[in-house]
């Protein structure tokens, strides 16, 4: 299906003389694109995710589609955060086939998995932090926020391709710093770079879930997780608790070795003891 440029949802996209423009430095010429799945290019929308609802209530948006916006005026993380989006980065929405209830609490983990398989192929050395960010020489460069609507199931993507945030732009307790790609990407366009990353997360995500099982994943991508076997700390609003990180549950809690015992935490943010 061919790359279809959307400029106006009222209250979602708007648009201006200059998109076009910026669109094509940007994403580079949609002339020979293929894709077997609809990509949908808007400019300026309060965030992707609301963009893929939309579409999806339309039914013009199937499993393995996705939206890709130059830049978002209302892009969020994960609980409900401000995700800070200039242009020349990433932000992807894609619609996801639903999976089994048993993958239910892997999914931002699945979905982090086959992104970080998929920027290996290109050169970058991505690790997942759990639960759902994307690092790179121990900085943050991407994170996946999940959303359910009925039986609409998207993962909303940001990556930092090309900038990041100022550190006095990120929260007060953030757990790592930010850090961009630009240096580490081979020369490719976002969209082209999208189109390499979501043909192999597509045929990875199908594989996973026909051949394994959420115990059997777990221990797969061991070596992808960030920390793992390492002492960190797993803070939120209420507490902070240390100790090792073992590994993740099948229902993708973090296992954490304490002094006296083993838990399984299913929230909170992680960092190293030395960060």
């Amino acid at each position: 299906m061919p790359v279809l440029w959307i400029s106006h949802i009222k209250g979602l996209i708007d648009s201006s003389p200059d998109d076009m423009t910026l669109a094509q430095s940007l994403l580079g010429s949609e002339q020979d694109v293929e894709s077997k799945e609809r990509i949908y290019l808007c400019p300026s929308c309060s965030s992707t995710l609301d963009v893929a609802h939309y579409l999806a209530q339309k039914d013009a948006l199937d499993p393995f589609d996705s939206v890709l916006a130059l830049r978002q005026w209302s892009g969020r993380g994960q609980l409900r955060r401000q995700w800070i989006s200039e242009p020349g980065n990433l932000f992807v929405t894609w619609r996801l086939p639903q999976p089994h209830e048993q993958w239910s609490g892997l999914l931002p983990i699945l979905v982090g998995f086959v992104l970080c398989q998929g920027l290996r192929t290109v050169g970058v050395d991505v690790f997942l932090k759990w639960p759902n960010d994307l690092l790179w020489q121990n900085s943050k460069v991407g994170g996946i926020l999940i959303e359910e609507r009925g039986d609409v199931l998207l993962a909303g993507i940001g990556l930092n391709l090309a900038s990041c945030p100022e550190p006095f732009l990120l929260r007060e307790d953030h757990a790592f710093p930010a850090q961009n790609l630009v240096s580490a990407l081979p020369d490719l366009t976002i969209l082209e770079l999208w189109l390499r990353l979501v043909h192999l997360a597509q045929f990875r995500y199908s594989f996973i879930l026909s051949c394994f099982d959420p115990l059997e994943f777990v221990q797969f991508i061991e070596p992808v997780l960030a920390f793992v076997g390492t002492r960190v700390r797993i803070a939120d609003h209420r507490s902070i608790i240390q100790g090792v990180y073992v590994g993740l549950s099948p229902d993708g809690g973090l296992i954490l070795k304490t002094e006296n015992t083993s838990r399984i935490l299913y929230s909170g943010s992680l960092s190293t003891e030395k960060w």
